[in-house]
């Protein structure tokens, strides 16, 4: 009876290993998908990185890699594309969309397929031109490292400090290239999120989940106007909670 009985236990055990193994797979393979499709999509974007100088030594200071995005392919696949963000040295490299609500593009991909990793999207009430006085940009923050996971690192100030732009390609041809001032965490019903709020800089809010539904992680960018010093240099940049 007793040897039946451990039998029992031994085969309960092994469904419940099986089962576990089962669901470890399928998370895998529908993570593997999702990224799957947006490494599809990069192919429409051409990277030249910084031309060193002509004796041979690194890039000049300050020199930027040049990226071009094919607007036209990309529209054919979803017309409601407006960007393509893209922050170097991380993972955050996407297409961005804006849908007529903030819901559909929180569980479908840029090929509109139903997925748990969503999109990169711009909040509804924003022009798509980026010309608002804040803006914000919302997305997951995934287990395997994609969509908007990259901004838990600037969590660490020293990150934040050596990685300090954000860039948005637009259709029109036109870059705008942010300035990252602090990270922080605030509250989902916060007023961060009210797009009325008076700002003198255009601002740019990065947003994805925190430790819990709670919070939202939020990276605040700056576009420095024409002619202003774009570098932080000096300035106080800290990682806070609101």
């Amino acid at each position: 009876m007793k040897q039946v009985k451990e039998m029992g236990i031994v085969a309960v055990c092994l469904l419940l290993l099986g089962f576990g193994i089962c669901m470890g797979a399928g998370t895998f393979l529908m993570y593997r998908d999702g990224e799957q499709e947006y490494d599809t999509l990069r192919e429409y974007v051409a990277v030249e990185e910084p031309k060193e100088r002509k004796d041979g030594e690194t890039p000049e200071e300050n020199q930027e890699e040049t990226v071009t995005v094919d607007f036209e392919a990309l529209k054919k696949i979803n017309p409601e594309i407006i960007a393509w963000i893209r922050i170097p040295d991380t993972r955050i490299d996407y297409p961005v969309v804006q849908g007529t609500d903030n819901e559909y593009y929180l569980k479908h991909t840029f090929k509109k397929t139903e997925h748990v990793a969503g999109s990169i999207f711009l909040d509804k009430d924003n022009s798509p031109d980026f010309t608002n006085r804040k803006t914000i940009l919302y997305g997951h923050n995934m287990k395997d490292g994609s969509m908007f996971q990259g901004l838990h690192k600037y969590e660490s100030e020293s990150y934040l400090q050596e990685h300090n732009k954000v860039y948005l390609y637009l259709p029109d041809g036109e870059a705008l290239t942010y300035t990252v001032i602090k990270c922080g965490y605030v509250k989902a019903d916060s007023d961060t999120f009210w797009l009325g709020e008076q700002v003198e800089t255009r601002t740019l809010l990065l947003s994805t989940c925190g430790s819990d539904s709670s919070k939202r992680l939020v990276l605040f960018c700056e576009l420095p106007e024409k002619g202003e010093e774009s570098e932080t240099n000096g300035e106080d940049i800290s990682i806070e909670v609101f």
